[in-house]
């Protein structure tokens, strides 16, 4: 390590050498030839300007324009000619860079006051991070005298003593200090995040943000970095309003959750968002959070219309950091930390179980005994009391993660190089996520008004896991997890001699399989890359040409061992094992063109013209082998494996999309604000006569707080923006799969038939297909207003959307089409809406040396089928819908079952209760029903009313969606003297959880209890009408009276999160003058620590299960960062 930062370091000090000799290689080398009589300066300023690459700096004050100038100088370096005239009129001059020039006053005592003793004062102008901040405004205040600062961020100045000194940088707020006793000044500025935020990332550019019409949300790379998560989306979570995203887990390399805009838009295509990496189509699995600029999320029709096909579901913008012109920076971001699942359930203990079991059947599975021999270990080799939970969950879960970054340039060519390292261990022993990354960003000036940008990124993942082994059914880490929660703990998992013990199924125990040579392991590289070259022939107008390609290769790999388990002392070689491997090379090509004209007219018109190309091919191949019967399991190799046993497979996928674009933006002053955006797309997706579509959108904006009667009233100068907005149009979604209207034959052994002894290849067509089939289409309306208050004290937004889908790309489950066989691809047919409110506001200050920020998002969204087509089966109930999870008045994946009151608490109840409903139906008749089963309440019947029974055909209800109808987060950060403190919570509300089979039920298909189940379980003894669990009973594996969903099983799903928690201390400069690091920074940090929420015991409110899930993750961090 010590190797690689000297390293580093020789590499820093190299390019800072190589960047002074090219800026005075640049000195010598831009020459001029002057003959001017009885001009001004800024005549002079303006032929030096024309005939090399300097631009000059200056205040007005500085320059007085009557001054004439007379100089005749021919090929000479600019120098000369600056040394030639400045000094006769008190002016002195400073090369910034090879393209900057800063004129001041001469230095002369007369320059500072006439107030008193001139004092003569230096100093250094940083930012936060250390770093110098060049060309930066210092004046004596109330004065003409003042100064920039240079390559070094350094100032020198002759002031009066006392007087109050102003350091000015766009950008950075505004500081002052006093003229002392001291000579030497350390000024660090502080970003003005207002500022910051005035240009936002939208498509294909940028924008004032105070000109933006649609509905953007934007997270800049200060909410990015520092997280310890491996997923971009997890440090997202809560940060935006109207953007949901629900992570169900926290497994390694597959935590990266759903993220769904403005609800979830379609019930048939995918309702994914659309990804875009600098302007690229990409994904948020891999790419290193500390490589993002910023984040913005389109959600409305203005925005994201611009990517017309696949902007139904929103788009999300991610922009890379790029180079600086400026000295070289060296950024190291390190920290380790480890990981804990947020809950875990508990099980009861061996003895427990047993006892519960013998009460359940109302039978002796299990003597007296034998319990007592599982309560004290008395007979090893037979009786246990095994925790498989703790045995898979038994992983140090250690993370850690290295960022080294370096970034600057000339003005001329700017560089960003970044190079990441992440390893995360699982709670799961074996199972880790391992992550390189590699990126570079390059923009130069090939000529003038020609800029060429390059992004080179490169990225190599693997997941490993463990897996089952032996002899039983499946495979996979998750199955381990599954059969971990459903077997009780009785049988012990290593026999006194050593060897692994038969299990409760005589296939041996989680721990066994843990233990086995069974693992998987996902590898995969990814080489992206994008060229774009931009050239501006005239004022204002912009031509670029973007091309990227990309490659993935992923591989997968999962061997399934034999395991050897001790049965009635006999050893036995459970399997087969087993060896399948997978192999996909994705190609992806992209081109775009666009040609971009802005131009203001009398500075009050402003126009912005679009015209855009754009032209996309992805190519998928696969290819699969397995085979089984290995000789042992040291070599899980291919060749190895037997032949007898053996399969192949291959296959693959191509599609095509191009496009052209235009928009057109328009305003009066900043004032009145208009926009116009249209996209014509054509997808391979669709038949060749509905292959096109066209996406208009328009939006209007008005800034009233420019109008006159707003600026001119003093009872609102509080009012720094105030900007209504309105938008509408349409958008489109094509994920569906690449063959969706084409008759496609399947392929494989299933299909194949012998002819003449020989085996011959066989196709069917399995499938029936929509020839007709058309885009999915979305029609959008927005309207809000946003505002800033007390010059950025408070900003407030507010904004409504309604979003109505039709044409739902939708496979319905009633076809006449199964009849023959066969199942129905997508047709058009349904639709949806999705409509609410999103809320923002915000608060920041500073008080001294304490600062501090508040920011709050809500949103409300409702979602609701409209129609499902062809799917409009109406039921005996009266609701439209196809039964099960879909019915036209209600939301997405909705719960559908029925109403309960409590549980039986006696045989009188039971007769009483059965008098006049009769709830046979659901599994259990009156005489086989028990005290501590469901009761179930009589809705309907035939006609309309109770019919005196339940059952499916009319006492089923709509119970919740999964879906939260509210999102909510709540983002808090101060500074005092180097510490900072950044808190941030978040949550859902109006959402629904269900958890059932291995865990919600006990005794379900031979499963365990869980101490909730136990100690909440209707008790006979001391009865209640509402217990948190029925009475405990021998499930099997089919549903019955105490297993119907029901809203006794469904539970309120909201939660509070705090999602993270940092304390920082930054070390004061002055304890590293001396050094070659500009900043350190030390910091203890922690992930999901805690969640208030109310469902059972042991299970996160992310997690609906029925046995296969991976914890939610809680981690705990400690970092460093280092600025050189």
């Amino acid at each position: 390590m010590n190797d690689y930062v000297l390293q580093r370091l020789k590499l820093t000090v190299l390019l800072l050498m190589l960047g002074v000799i090219h800026v005075t290689a640049q000195n010598e080398m831009q020459r001029v030839s002057v003959n001017l009589k009885n001009a001004s300066l800024t005549e002079l300023f303006t032929l030096i300007e024309k005939q090399t690459s300097y631009r000059f700096s200056y205040r007005d004050v500085v320059i007085d324009k009557k001054e004439n100038v007379t100089v005749k100088k021919n090929n000479v370096p600019v120098i000369v000619v600056l040394d030639a005239v400045l000094s006769s009129h008190g002016l002195q001059y400073s090369v910034v860079s090879e393209k900057s020039i800063v004129i001041s006053k001469k230095k002369t005592k007369n320059n500072a006051s006439a107030l008193g003793t001139i004092k003569h004062i230096t100093g250094i102008v940083t930012d936060q991070t250390g770093f110098p901040v060049v060309g930066a405004n210092v004046v004596e205040k109330g004065t003409t005298n003042g100064t920039m600062t240079d390559l070094d961020g350094k100032f020198m100045l002759d002031v009066a003593p006392g007087s109050i000194v102003q350091v000015s940088y766009i950008g950075y707020v505004t500081r002052e200090f006093k003229s002392t006793n001291e000579s030497t000044f350390t000024v660090e500025l502080k970003e003005d995040i207002e500022a910051l935020e005035e240009v936002v990332v939208v498509g294909y550019g940028t924008q004032k943000k105070v000109n933006v019409i649609g509905s953007i949300a934007m997270v800049g790379s200060e909410k990015l970095e520092n997280r310890a998560t491996s997923s971009v989306t997890s440090a997202l979570t809560g940060q935006m309003p109207g953007v949901t995203i629900t992570q169900p887990g926290g497994r390694p390399g597959e935590n990266t959750g759903t993220i769904r805009v403005r609800g979830v838009g379609s019930f048939g295509a995918t309702p994914d968002a659309l990804i875009l990496v600098d302007g690229i189509p990409g994904n948020m699995t891999d790419i290193n959070p500390n490589d993002i600029e910023s984040i913005s999320v389109l959600k409305d029709a203005a925005t994201s219309a611009i990517y017309g096909a696949r902007a139904a579901n929103g788009v999300v913008l991610i922009t890379t950091k790029q180079g600086r012109s400026e000295k070289v920076r060296v950024s190291y971001n390190g920290y380790i930390g480890f990981n804990r699942a947020t809950e875990l359930p508990e099980y009861v203990d061996s003895w427990d179980y047993a006892r519960l079991l013998n009460q359940a059947e109302g039978m002796t599975r299990f003597t007296n005994e034998e319990i007592q021999a599982m309560r004290d270990g008395s007979q090893p080799d037979r009786w246990a009391n095994e925790k498989f939970v703790d045995d898979i969950f038994s992983g140090k879960g250690i993370q850690t993660g290295h960022d080294l970054s370096i970034t600057g340039g000339s003005e001329r060519s700017q560089y960003f190089a970044s190079f990441g390292y992440l390893s995360q261990d699982g709670i799961i022993p074996k199972n880790n996520y391992s992550r390189y990354t590699a990126r570079l960003n390059l923009t130069s000036e090939l000529a003038k008004n020609l800029k060429l940008t390059v992004r080179l990124r490169g990225d190599k993942v693997n997941t490993k896991e463990p897996g089952t082994a032996g002899s039983i059914d499946g495979d996979g880490m998750l199955l381990i997890v599954q059969q971990g929660l459903r077997f009780p703990g009785y049988s012990p998992s290593v026999l006194s001699d050593g060897s692994w013990g038969p299990g409760v199924k005589n296939f041996g125990t989680p721990k066994a399989w843990l233990a086995s040579e069974s693992f998987s392991e996902s590898p995969v590289t990814r080489i992206n890359s994008a060229v774009s070259l931009d050239y501006s022939p005239i004022e204002g107008l912009k031509l670029s040409a973007i091309g990227a390609y990309n490659y993935t290769n992923s591989q997968s790999k999962a061997y399934k061992a034999t395991l050897p388990v001790t049965i009635d002392g006999r050893t036995e070689i459970l399997g087969p094992s087993t060896l399948t491997e997978k192999n996909i090379n994705t190609d992806y090509k992209s081109f775009q063109a666009t040609a971009n004209y802005s131009k203001s007219f009398n500075k009050l018109h402003n126009l912005d013209v679009l015209l855009g190309y754009s032209w996309e091919e992805e190519s998928s191949r696969d290819m699969s082998a397995s085979r089984q019967n290995f000789p042992n399991n040291d070599y899980p190799y291919l060749t190895v494996g037997s032949p007898d046993v053996q399969k192949n497979s291959g296959g693959g996928s191509d599609w095509v999309i191009q496009s052209v674009f235009g928009r057109v933006q328009y305003n009066y002053a900043e004032r009145y604000l208009g926009e116009v955006t249209m996209r014509y797309d054509g997808s391979s997706r669709f038949p060749s006569d509905s292959r096109y579509a066209f996406f208009p959108s328009a939006a209007l904006g008005w800034r009233i707080s420019e109008e006159s009667f707003m600026k001119e009233n003093e009872n609102l100068t509080f009012i720094n923006n105030l900007k209504l907005k309105v938008s509408a149009g349409i958008l489109g979604n094509n994920n569906i799969g690449n063959y969706a209207y084409q008759s496609t034959y399947v392929l494989g052994n299933a299909y194949n038939y012998p002819l003449g002894g020989i085996i011959q290849q066989g196709a069917q067509l399995t499938t029936y297909t929509d020839p007709r089939l058309k885009w999915e289409t979305t029609r959008t309306i927005d309207a809000g207003f946003e505002s800033v208050l007390w010059n950025g004290l408070l900003t407030a937004n507010v904004t409504y959307f309604h979003r109505y889908t039709y044409d739902i790309l939708f496979k319905p489950n009633a076809s006449a089409s199964a009849i023959f066989g066969l199942a129905m691809a997508e047709v058009n047919t349904g639709e949806a809406l999705n409509h609410g409110w999103e809320f923002e506001i915000g608060h920041r200050h500073q008080i001294g040396d304490f600062s501090y920020g508040v920011n709050a998002n809500f949103s409300i969204i409702n979602n609701e089928v409209k129609s499902l087509g062809l799917g409009n089966v109406e039921q005996p109930n009266g609701m439209v819908g196809n039964g099960s999870d879909l019915f036209i008045g209600y939301p997405f994946n909705m719960y559908y079952g029925y109403l309960t009151d409590g549980v039986f608490q006696d045989q009188a109840d039971i007769d009483a209760w059965f008098e006049h409903t009769n709830q046979s139906a659901m599994g259990s008749n009156k005489a086989s029903t028990k005290p501590g089963d469901i009761r179930y309440k009589d809705i309907s019947g035939p006609d309309g009313v109770p019919d005196g029974k339940v059952d499916a055909t009319y006492d089923r209800v709509y119970l919740g969606s999964k879906i939260p109808k509210y999102t909510f987060g709540l983002s808090f950060n101060a500074e005092y003297k180097g510490f900072d403190l950044n808190l941030f919570l978040q949550g859902v509300a109006g959402v629904q959880g269900m958890l059932s089979g291995y865990a919600g039920w006990a005794l379900w298909s031979e499963g365990n209890i869980q101490k909730w189940q136990m100690e909440g379980a209707f008790d006979p003894e001391n009865p209640t009408r509402y217990p948190k669990y029925p009475r405990i009973e021998n499930l099997g594996n089919a549903i019955g009276v105490n297993t119907q969903t029901s809203d006794f099983w469904i539970r309120n799903a909201a939660y509070l999160r705090i999602k993270n928690i940092q304390l920082g201390y930054t070390l004061p400069k002055s304890l590293l003058k001396d050094t070659f690091i500009s900043s350190i920074r030390v910091y203890a940090a922690s992930e999901n620590p805690y969640t208030f929420h109310s469902f059972p015991d042991g299970w996160d409110p992310e997690i609906s299960s029925s046995g296969q899930f991976y914890p939610v993750l809680r981690n705990f961090t400690f970092g460093l960062n280092l600025k050189f």
